[in-house]
């Protein structure tokens, strides 16, 4: 699948105390071999987004290779993915510490594109994210969102974590200091890791029944692309705090003749910076037309 340029940047933030922003590109190639781009935003630590980073896609292409359904394929890449995000820790006194890589409260936000081209000749984009990461497409100048910002007071998000919870007159999504969170913690009602807030069964005594309701099954989109799509557009919540999808699709289209797709990208986590957003910030932008490179 033929892309155009392409350009990312990450930035830790100036209220984080290390950075667990992270972002994978893998460009195919062969025009008949698919393109991956993936954005990643760790909590609780680094070590869920960096597997995800360097682990994931190998993951997912071997699901898309396997079937023809894209849509099943990116949900059991996503979920089967994370059953590995929650494994036991291995050697001698593994089974006494806690579970999950970087440990129980260690998780990641992830929003992912795979670009294919199909035997028809067209070219299908697939979308997926879980937490509030975000893919957004400019066609025709004007930005479209594919992704869905997972957010624990989204009302279909709140009932199905409400669905699961074995006391009822307790919510399991409380506002804390103006935050929805789920169990007063997690600010996302989906995520890679977080074994603490996870179901799991894999034949162990500690499996966990009940849970949180938070899970790794992410939203997908699948789209057709045309002439009228020019860009793609994938960044970590940080980006999108203080400028709009909108807003970012304008500032891409009118540097794309005289700037880098790299400088791009750092303009936009510049902006973000100037207007206050002290979170860690991963943005990738891919522009899909050739003409993009004049």
């Amino acid at each position: 699948m033929y892309c155009g340029r392409i350009g990312a940047a990450a930035v830790q933030g100036t209220g984080r105390p290390t950075m667990e922003d992270t972002y994978s590109i893998d460009v195919a190639s062969k025009g008949s071999d698919p393109s991956f781009f993936g954005v990643f935003d760790g909590h609780g630590g680094i070590a869920v987004a960096e597997m995800l980073k360097k682990e994931f896609w190998s993951t997912y292409k071997k699901c898309l290779s396997g079937s023809a359904d894209v849509v099943k394929s990116t949900i059991a890449a996503y979920l089967e993915f994370d059953k590995l995000t929650l494994a036991q820790p291995k050697g001698l006194f593994g089974s006494l510490r806690e579970r999950g890589i970087g440990g129980s409260r260690c998780g990641s936000t992830a929003a992912t594109v795979v670009l294919l081209s199909l035997p028809d000749g067209t070219q299908k984009l697939v979308a997926a994210n879980v937490g509030d990461a975000r893919v957004v497409l400019s066609r025709d100048s004007k930005a479209l969102q594919l992704s869905f910002d997972h957010k624990p007071n989204v009302e279909d998000e709140r009932k199905r974590i409400e669905a699961k919870n074995p006391t009822p007159r307790k919510p399991l999504v409380v506002n804390i200091d103006g935050t929805w969170r789920v169990g007063g913690l997690l600010a996302l009602s989906r995520a890679f890791g977080d074994a603490y807030l996870k179901d799991w069964s894999d034949g162990k005594v500690d499996g966990a029944r009940g849970g949180f309701g938070l899970t790794a099954e992410p939203s997908v989109m699948v789209e057709t692309l045309s002439n009228d799509d020019e860009l793609i557009v994938l960044g970590t919540d940080g980006i999108f705090e203080k400028i709009s999808n909108q807003e970012v699709v304008d500032i891409c289209l009118s540097s794309r003749g005289t700037s880098s797709p790299e400088a791009i990208a750092k303009s936009l986590i510049q902006l973000a910076q100037q207007r206050g957003v002290t979170d860690d910030i991963s943005v990738i932008v891919v522009f899909l037309r050739q003409e993009a490179t004049s």
